[in-house]
């Protein structure tokens, strides 16, 4: 196989996924198209389950009968997003390819290299003249979203399995061993509304903070900007402002670290704006000097508003804000074995004022099951202190480091023969489906490995084709040395 022909051969089979409209939630089109797929390209044991995951056994080339049974995974659901004035409707729209040299991407849209890549590659891959073991194709729905496929799939697909190739990484050079667990934790907080007793109200606004996936970005030393707006009301009420809350709001999801949060107040003293002013410009300089060298743009608004006709009690007020005071953003300890993990973080990720209550997202990540358990233990007893409801979500399973892995010393030893260089080893404070074929089987042997790729969930997302032929030979070649 050399590199222009893997490349005009995945193209082929990509080309294939991108006339199959594929959002998640809406994949069955794309589940029968790669059935259809398989089933010309001579595969036969394939079967389709009730969430449209595919699941096709592909026998052994002649001589490696008796070898570990090994899957090549990735999902088949796509993030559809269309630059503004593109006509573009994700349930019934191709997406249009465009290659300029060594790079595709789409018109206008979204391109579903991540993960139809990993889909495109091995219908590739079964076509060659490689030397592999028996093979196991699992490709997924719903990954982007909810992990509909993962959750979904029967366990006995993964308990006859030795390795998986999971091919839902974004960089070559990494080769990926480890991902994080979470769970989705909802905070609520029951208001008791009255009516607004003062006739002064002013806004104060926490902007412009750094924001960013509350996962990857995590260990950067970010701020939180949901967290600094609590920070500065704590600070309002030490001052002697006397003071309750009439909304307060800020953040766009659970896994992304806040850029902005804002909070109503209606104070007691018509006197309190300088006052107010002063004491939230100690807390953006205390901010500053945290967090400077990071949150070089973070800043605070303090602003005179209407006074809303209700306001929250004082209890209310006083409990939301030791709660947010109290629930810690950012990482708690890193990882022992890969130094520059983070073992535990948490994000303060929305809260909204709802018509009869506060809710706050709340999501802790962990690269160890027990970690996350541990910490889900104290949980309520924040909600119990602070008069507050708490709702934890089943967690997703975290994908542990193998230490005892022979599949990944592999992988690292056919990059550096084909790449001429060292791959990068590391775990991702993320999550992956592979976590959840790890909790059905923990002997398990994983990977996650990828092409480099680039602005994915965005119109401009694309691919670099090099590194999908490299992808390529690197995945042949460690099929053809998995013999024990």
């Amino acid at each position: 196989m050399n590199d222009q022909e893997i490349i005009e051969g995945v193209i082929h089979e990509f080309a294939g996924l991108a006339k199959h409209p594929r959002p998640s939630h809406h994949e069955k089109g794309v589940s029968d198209y790669i059935v259809s797929r398989l089933h010309e390209l001579g595969v036969t044991d394939v079967t389709q389950d009730e969430v449209y995951n595919v699941i096709a056994n592909v026998p052994a080339s002649k001589g490696c009968e008796n070898w570990p049974l090994t899957v090549l995974q990735g999902h088949m659901d796509m993030v559809c997003v269309a630059k503004p004035g593109v006509d573009f409707d994700p349930l019934t729209s191709e997406i249009k390819l465009v290659r300029e040299g060594n790079i595709l991407h789409a018109d206008g849209t979204s391109l579903g290299a991540d993960d139809g890549i990993a889909v495109a590659l091995s219908l590739y891959l079964i076509q060659q003249d490689i030397q592999h073991g028996p093979l196991r194709l699992i490709f997924t729905v719903d990954e982007e979203t909810g992990m509909t496929g993962a959750t979904h799939l029967d366990p006995k697909c993964v308990q006859d399995v030795q390795y998986i190739i999971n091919c839902d990484s974004e960089y070559m050079d990494v080769l990926c061993v480890g991902s994080a667990g979470s769970v989705h934790t909802h905070f609520s907080r029951p208001l008791h509304w009255q009516a607004a007793k003062s006739k002064q109200a002013f806004t104060i606004t926490a902007k412009d903070f750094a924001g960013g996936h509350s996962g990857e970005t995590i260990n950067d030393g970010k701020s939180n900007a949901i967290k600094a707006l609590s920070l500065a009301l704590r600070r309002v009420a030490q001052a002697g402002v006397s003071y309750v809350l009439a909304s307060i709001s800020g953040g766009v999801a659970a896994n992304a670290i806040p850029s902005e949060a804002s909070a109503v107040i209606v104070v007691d003293d018509v006197n309190a704006g300088e006052t107010l002013k002063q004491v939230v410009g100690e807390e953006q300089a205390e901010i500053a000097e945290v967090y400077g060298e990071v949150e070089k743009n973070a800043h605070f608004l303090v602003e005179s508003t209407d006074v809303p006709a209700q306001t929250f009690s004082a209890d209310d007020t006083k409990n939301l804000v030791s709660l947010l005071n109290i629930l810690h953003c950012g990482v708690f300890a890193m990882n022992q074995m890969l130094p520059k993990l983070p073992d535990l973080s948490a994000n303060i990720g929305t809260i909204r004022t709802e018509d009869d209550h506060v809710a706050i997202q709340y999501f802790p990540r962990a690269s160890a099951d027990a970690r996350l358990r541990e910490l889900m233990t104290t949980l309520p007893v924040y909600a119990e202190l602070t008069g507050c409801d708490i709702e934890l979500a089943t967690p997703e399973p975290a994908w542990t480091e193998n230490p005892h892995s022979k599949l990944v010393p592999l992988v690292a030893d056919v990059y550096k023969e084909e790449a001429g260089k060292e791959a990068r080893i590391e775990a991702m404070h993320g999550g992956l489906e592979t976590g959840y074929f790890f909790a059905m089987n923990p002997k398990l042997d994983i990977i996650s490995v990828g092409p480099t790729t680039h602005d994915i969930h965005s119109a401009d997302e694309s691919v670099e084709l090099d590194t999908v032929a490299l992808l390529t030979r690197i995945v042949a070649k460690t099929l053809g040395k998995l013999n024990n």
